[in-house]
């Protein structure tokens, strides 16, 4: 905790004077004194009961939640952008067809065909589709920003693309925190991000440690096992679409696109060497790659949705946003409690955004310009709810003006409070909003090692300013034992404020803030 205090006080240097030349609009007073603790205390209390069986995407204790959240938002005068609150999307379970799978790598003009599972494996964000003779890239580094896949666009056009997980940075016996590499892009988003610039196959392999056998990864198909479809992860309808082909692959699938396993880690260690990504040919070597899906089940979940309408420019919009779902009900040996609560994952979160509706929605004079308020769904399962929402917004992303999200916002020391930002105006924005607060907080950026791992990146990853709210991981997370009795309310309230403060900004000043 020492550490975290010390790398937040530079922050403490921010300037309180304003934005230059930009005139800020306080929020209003009356909207400041709603944000109450003993009503954080209400929301958590019921979105984190037992009733509500851990909130699962999908499960009946979900739904209870959007209904007590689409209720909320009526009661307190926001409005829907359709015929009620919900903006639904569709999960389906899809299984392998066993029959399509191919990996076929041509080097020098001799094929190598791998066996299937021994050799490669589809991996679990694998989507559907065929290529044939497509030239084979390596990829390496770590990208600074998404840009840095945009240059590269014109070379990975139609190419298969190798690629490692991220190297594991380990923090010596602090358990409390996930083993992370910098980039702030989850696996699926990077993917994702290469697909869109033309991509058709990725064959990835884990990073390979000194010493360490490199393997294909498991995944629990069960064309590929005598598994139950139930062992299916819900994934989007479209998202074969949306996703190339991804092979999970080992060392000899390796040997056959490199020559041997060697060459392979001395590419990716000189890589490593250089902060950005890498891109590199392979000359004579090209991949055959197939894999169809059959759907066994389909469901719909909802995303909560309501609006505060500007009164000048209702068209542009600060999205401000907060996952209400966790991870259900998991039976463990020896625990008497399978039920996970998810009090600060992100009753918290959800919290706040109801603290911000209510504050917003009820008083008498709205912003200039719109500001919306989503509870997703589905953010446990892979961001799906937030994708959903992106792939059929109900309003046009390119009027999104930031998105702001909340998530874990209740625990650890009363003033931490981490942020997550790439653009340096919503920074300074933060920063001074922060100051503005009765009690500041001590800005710190652990959330910037977590930016690619909730709803806000999928904002950004279409180029959307977005600012991430976290007070960082505890002994807590992803247990039966993050229970409603452990939030701090007060500093819950405090982080919703100080969101809001920054939405109410936005919302007032548009892109003015946006200008150096």
């Amino acid at each position: 905790m020492l550490q975290y205090l010390l790398m937040s006080l530079p922050f403490l240097a921010v300037s309180i004077f304003g934005f230059g030349c930009h005139s800020l609009q306080e929020l209003p007073r009356g909207v400041a004194r709603e944000f109450l603790p003993d009503s954080a205390q209400q929301y958590v209390e019921f979105l984190a009961s037992d009733e509500l069986q851990g909130r699962g995407t999908p499960s009946p204790g979900l739904l209870r939640a959007a209904v007590y959240i689409a209720d909320a938002f009526r009661r307190w005068g926001l409005q829907p952008l359709g015929k009620n609150y919900w903006h639904e999307y569709e999960l389906v379970r899809r299984d392998l067809c066993r029959d399509s799978l191919r990996l076929r790598i041509w080097r020098g003009g001799t094929p190598w065909e791998a066996a299937i599972p021994e050799q490669a494996v589809p991996h679990a964000i694998t989507g559907a589709g065929r290529y044939e003779r497509a030239p084979l890239l390596f990829l390496g580094g770590e990208e600074v920003d998404t840009s840095e896949f945009r240059a590269l666009s014109s070379r990975l056009q139609g190419a298969v693309v190798v690629l490692t997980t991220y190297r594991q940075e380990r923090r010596g016996a602090d358990t409390t925190r996930k083993q992370t590499a910098p980039s702030r892009l989850s696996l699926r988003e990077r993917v994702r991000l290469l697909h869109r610039y033309g991509v058709v196959g990725v064959l990835l392999s884990e990073y390979p440690e000194p010493g360490r056998s490199l393997r294909p990864q498991r995944f629990p198909w069960p064309a590929l096992s005598s598994l139950s479809v139930q062992v299916l992860p819900w994934q989007l309808a479209q998202s074969d679409t949306d996703m190339p082909v991804v092979y999970s692959i080992g060392e000899d699938a390796i040997a056959a696109i490199f020559g041997s396993v060697d060459a392979f880690r001395e590419r990716v260690y000189r890589a490593d060497t250089v902060k950005s990504l890498v891109i590199e040919s392979l000359p004579g070597v090209f991949a055959d790659g197939a894999l169809a899906f059959e759907v066994k089940e389909r469901t719909s979940v909802p995303n909560v949705v309501g609006i505060i309408r500007g009164r000048r420019h209702p068209e542009q919009y600060v999205l401000i946003g907060a996952h209400y779902d966790h991870v259900g009900v998991i039976a463990a040996p020896n625990s008497r409690d399978s039920i996970y609560n998810g009090a600060d994952d992100n009753a918290s979160g959800t919290a706040g955004l109801l603290l911000i509706a209510r504050a917003l929605g009820q008083w008498r004079r709205p912003p200039e310009r719109s500001i919306v308020l989503v509870a997703f769904s589905g953010e446990e399962k892979g961001l799906i709810g937030s994708q959903a929402f992106v792939k059929s917004s109900p309003l046009p992303l390119q009027n999104c003006l930031a998105m702001l999200n909340l998530d874990m916002i209740g625990r650890n020391h009363p003033d931490s409070l981490s942020i997550g930002v790439r653009e340096e105006w919503l920074r300074k924005l933060v920063e001074q909003e922060n100051q503005r607060l009765k009690s500041p907080f001590l800005l710190g950026r652990e959330a910037e090692e977590f930016f690619g791992r909730s709803d806000h990146a999928v904002f950004a990853a279409r180029g959307i300013p977005a600012v991430f709210f976290f007070t960082g991981l505890h002994e807590d997370y992803h247990r039966p034992s993050d229970h409603a009795d452990k939030i701090n309310y007060d500093k819950l309230s405090r982080v919703a404020l100080l969101a809001a403060r920054v939405a109410w900004q936005i919302a007032q000043q548009g892109k003015e803030l946006m200008v150096p």
